[in-house]
């Protein structure tokens, strides 16, 4: 079997070391060129024939390496990169097509194509092998992502019903960056957040995570570093947020954490796990069910609660989450989220496999004789009496062999043929579902992501309907949805804070008070006296005033004075007597 490369670099080994360049062990990154074997006992290799095409050689499998082209010898290989073109005697390559070739114990081949089309063809055929792409570079790649939505949450957490519940709706904004992608299975990415309730409540979110895709296990990792920042009344609070997910057959095993970095006197550290259940099956996505005990720390203690939650995905673009959560110092919580989410470019990946036009002839054969009447021949060696024998060509077979009136036979995706030593076509009908699947498992499976798993996926669909749970992991759809959907967790405005009614009691320091005893001035005595005149006649020995006459009056008429103490009593310039010329002096009453 011709095909255009000069040398085929190791990159990974499978099941083992039993990989051999020239019948000794070889290693990874280790290359086999022009004139050199390369063989695998049980185990299976990945091959990268000269950054234009990759292939995955199976178990007991043996290629010839030419000047241009590889000879299959025994064995199993799938490619995915340039096809074989002819001109003269050389074969160039062109890029279009990802078959699987397989050596017969009997001699000849079979040949079955998994995406593009094959051509076996007598005419020279222009090819563009030394301009083909770098293969490395022709994986799917992941497009920018923005989203908006609404979220709402409610607690009873200050000791209300939940009908009277605290809480807030929010709209929400998102935008998922992918920053470098690699290999089709590694991604590094950035994803902000924005709510608010156009109010006064707001809060923003940006994180930076790495994901991973595992082919040896199909499992998916994810780690990520964040920041969160939310308004609340007196405080703005900031954390520190990291995480991890591991997730396999769409079973999620995750945990993540927020560390306080502000001086709010609410704020809480947190740490939660979470198990994801796939409930219902939709096809590409699952209905996921989700279990997250977590802790809480804050003023001094630490309490411990548990979260029940449901994702539905409604197609690709449109998601709907609801959770509930209770601990004793949150009491009960529930919330949910609606979100809509589209690509900046058309579609969440951007494939260029599937941009790519149809060539007319992506897999010519390389012909014995050109413009001949004789049917064309393949690049292969091997016995085929054998072959002869054990397979008769059926008249649908007989009847595309190639003449001077049809210069080229077809292979389709979907379609599978079996050859002869030579080249010639034997037999050709399409593969059944069972088939193709079988050949995606038998060559793909614990395999790195080929850049055409994901078109394989789409001619499958087409063909024959959605596959089943295990190929789309296979192909890598699982890891192409799971690197465009951040980790799920609670950001930015729903991130909750210590209530009010469970903030300890600012203690005021009791003053013991002094009773003041009052000092009791004791009353002062009101003395009162007149002022009296010692003479014989008591009718005018008191002084009366100044009334006239001025002689003195007698006790009923006299002026009555007061005083505090008998030594201020004093009667000077007040006289009485007959004559109104008699001093007097103080008589107390």
């Amino acid at each position: 079997m011709a095909a255009p490369f000069q040398s085929a670099t190791i990159r990974r080994i499978v099941d083992g070391k039993e990989v051999f360049i020239d019948k000794k062990p070889a290693r990874i990154q280790q290359t086999a060129g022009h004139g050199q074997e390369l063989s695998t006992g049980k185990s299976r290799a990945e091959l990268l024939f000269d950054r234009r095409a990759l292939g995955f050689l199976g178990t007991n499998s043996l290629i010839r390496l030419g000047e241009e082209c590889f000879r299959l010898d025994k064995g199993q290989v799938l490619i995915n990169g340039p096809q074989s073109g002819c001109l003269g005697s050389k074969v160039l390559g062109i890029r279009g097509t990802t078959y699987v070739l397989n050596a017969l114990n009997e001699g000849g081949y079979r040949l079955s194509v998994l995406s593009g089309a094959a051509s076996i063809s007598e005419e020279k055929t222009p090819t563009s092998g030394e301009n083909a792409p770098d293969i490395l570079e022709q994986y799917p790649r992941l497009n920018p992502v923005i989203g908006f939505g609404s979220s709402a949450w409610g607690s009873n957490a200050k000791g209300e019903t939940l009908g009277q519940a605290a809480g807030l709706i929010l709209g929400d904004a998102s935008f998922f960056v992918p920053l470098s992608q690699s290999n089709g299975s590694k991604l590094l990415y950035n994803y902000s957040t924005a709510s608010s309730n156009f109010d006064n409540a707001w809060g923003a979110s940006t994180e930076f995570g790495y994901k991973w895709f595992d082919p040896n296990n199909r499992s998916i990792t994810s780690l990520l570093v964040g920041y969160d920042g939310w308004e609340s009344p007196g405080c703005f609070h900031s954390q520190l947020a990291v995480g991890g997910q591991w997730q396999k057959g769409r079973w999620q095993f995750g945990a993540t954490g927020g560390v306080p970095i502000d001086g709010c006197d609410n704020n809480l550290g947190f740490a939660i796990g979470q198990l994801g259940i796939p409930v219902v099956n939709l096809g590409e996505q699952s209905v996921l069910l989700s279990l997250s005990p977590y802790v809480m720390h804050g003023i001094g203690n630490t309490y411990g609660g548990g979260r029940l939650g449901l994702n539905v995905p409604v197609g690709e673009n449109v998601s709907l989450s609801a959770y509930g959560q209770y601990d004793e110092l949150l009491d009960t919580v529930v919330g949910g989220q609606i979100s809509y989410r589209f690509s900046t470019n058309g579609g969440f990946i951007n494939d260029p496999n599937l941009q790519r036009q149809t060539l007319a002839a992506p897999i010519p054969w390389q012909a014995g004789e050109f413009k001949s009447e004789r049917p064309i021949q393949l690049a292969v060696g091997g016995d085929i009496s054998v072959l002869g024998q054990m397979i008769t060509a059926p008249s649908e077979a007989v009847s595309e062999q190639l003449t001077p009136t049809k210069s080229s036979i077809t292979i389709k995706a979907g379609e599978e043929a079996v050859l002869d030593s030579d080249g010639r076509l034997i037999s050709k009908n399409a593969m059944s579902r069972e088939r193709f699947s079988q050949l995606i498992q038998e060559t793909m499976e614990g395999q790195n992501l080929l850049p055409e798993s994901h078109m394989i996926g789409v001619v499958y669909q087409q063909l024959y309907g959605l596959p089943n749970q295990e190929l789309l992991s296979i192909l890598g759809s699982d890891w192409l949805i799971a690197a465009r959907r951040p980790y799920p967790r609670l950001r930015g405005t729903n991130n909750l804070v210590i209530p009010e009614n469970k903030l300890p009691k600012e203690e005021v320091e009791e003053v013991e008070e002094v009773e003041e005893v009052e000092e009791i001035t004791p009353e002062a005595i009101v003395l009162t006296y007149v002022c009296k005149a010692y003479g014989n006649s008591p009718n005018f020995d008191y002084y009366k005033g100044q009334t006239p006459p001025n002689s003195g009056g007698n006790l009923t008429q006299a002026t009555r004075f007061t005083t505090t103490s008998k030594a201020s009593a004093t009667c000077s310039g007040k006289k009485a007597g007959s004559t109104g010329n008699d001093p007097t002096s103080p008589n107390f009453l």
